[in-house]
């Protein structure tokens, strides 16, 4: 890769961490929450329904300017706002406005998909590592997230994380807004390819309904999952170091099983630039199901091991499914389709944290991960349609797949 290609992933993917770690410091401060305002799980499953679904329904309009607008501006404003909600969040004097303020934070995290990963599909020639990279930034948020939100919290409070994660989203604005004047990437958009280009998104519109189909899937797994695992491990693993509370030990355990996403994303992109991006996701699918099933049946060790197991391969696949809508999407259209995407991942997943929040209550949270397992083998479905319509009817791209300009 050339050198203005690195340094827009650095900033893109730094920005893409900073998301993740935000996104999961509710889940990792679950505990704090419910003791402080004396909420159900259902209660704080719908807050995180709410802050998914407005994470989810901003990039409906933030793939919209992405095309037209700069990036540099897009993720400035995002940074921006991590950073102010963030703040309102470790001020909320009360559960509604808690609510509001994390509403808040999910409408400004929701800028950054649809913008970063649309103009990396665009600025970067090895578009498979790229996706990688900025998929082990983001999975390196999402891992070291409840650590470092259960750290705080257990010293400081829970507010306190939500402050302290102010302060980066605050630098990186600013980076974005002085310091990457004239990169590539970050400047206004070319002009609009020709109709024939526009055109050739017909012949995919199946493949790429399977694709989304399949994210919605992944999207009620992964808003399910991060919500209540530490809450989870927590109640399953029962060892205790150094008189550590329940925040932190949640935070820690939570951190050791997600870390192995980071090696996901990384070999996920990695094996992008050689293998049919349509079996790849058929392949971790296949693998995350039974792993997602066999939480909800264990405890201690064995826990631990399916968790690491099902991050691995779950977030192997999140930079395939990336890959597999630029292969079928035109690049002037490549914002909103990525828009569209990432609504039906975040936006309409987020609605798994009320309905598996219900079934926690009622049953225990052992059926959240049961029920993901569920979603997982709809998934696995699904992508098992896409392998074969993608053999039976190959693209004149590389691999067999559609290749955008």
């Amino acid at each position: 890769m050339k050198g203005i290609e690195k340094r827009a992933i650095a900033y893109t993917a730094s920005c893409h961490g900073l998301v993740h770690v935000l996104e999961v410091t509710y889940g990792a401060v679950l505990v704090s929450i419910a003791q402080q305002f004396g909420a159900s799980l259902f209660v704080l499953g719908v807050l995180a329904n709410v802050m998914g679904f407005a994470y989810g329904a901003m990039a409906l309009p933030a793939g919209f300017f992405a095309d037209r607008l700069s990036e540099r501006h897009l993720l400035a404003l995002c940074c921006l706002g991590m950073g102010v909600a963030s703040i309102a969040i470790s001020l909320a004097p009360n559960i509604i406005l808690l609510g509001v303020a994390l509403a808040v934070l999910g409408l400004t995290m929701g800028i950054y998909h649809p913008v970063g990963t649309a103009f990396i599909s665009r600025a970067v020639s090895q578009r498979g590592l790229a996706f990688g990279y900025l998929g082990v930034a983001g999975s390196a948020g999402v891992a070291v997230g409840p650590l470092l939100a259960g750290i705080i919290a257990s010293f400081m409070g829970w507010r306190a994380a939500y402050f302290i994660f102010a302060i980066p989203a605050f630098i990186l604005a600013a980076v974005f807004f002085f310091s990457v004047r004239g990169e590539a990437g970050f400047m206004p958009k070319p002009a609009a390819q020709t109709v024939t280009a526009r055109s050739s998104l017909r012949p995919v519109l199946m493949s790429l309904a399977l694709v989304f189909f399949i994210q919605v899937m992944a999207g009620f797994i992964y808003r399910g999952v991060l919500t209540f695992l530490p809450l989870y491990l927590s109640q399953r693993i029962h060892f205790s170091f150094l008189n550590m509370d329940s925040v932190l030990i949640a935070g820690s355990f939570t951190t050791i099983a997600l870390v192995f996403g980071i090696g996901g994303q990384f070999i996920g992109g990695h094996l992008m630039e050689y293998k049919r991006h349509e079996n790849l996701i058929f392949f971790t699918f296949l693998m995350a199901v039974p792993s997602l099933a066999l939480m909800g049946r264990s405890q201690e060790l064995l826990l631990m091991v399916a968790a690491s197991v099902f991050a691995f391969f779950y977030f192997m696949g999140q930079p395939v499914l990336n890959g597999l809508v630029a292969d079928y999407t035109p690049s002037d259209w490549r914002g909103r389709i990525f828009g569209a995407y990432f609504f039906s991942n975040f936006a309409i997943g987020s609605f798994s944290a009320s309905i598996l929040g219900l079934l926690a209550d009622k049953y225990g949270t052992n059926w959240v991960f049961t029920t993901a397992a569920g979603f997982g083998l709809l998934a696995l479905i699904g992508t098992a349609f896409l392998m074969m319509r993608a053999r039976r009817a190959p693209g004149p791209g590389q691999n067999g797949y559609t290749k955008s300009i």
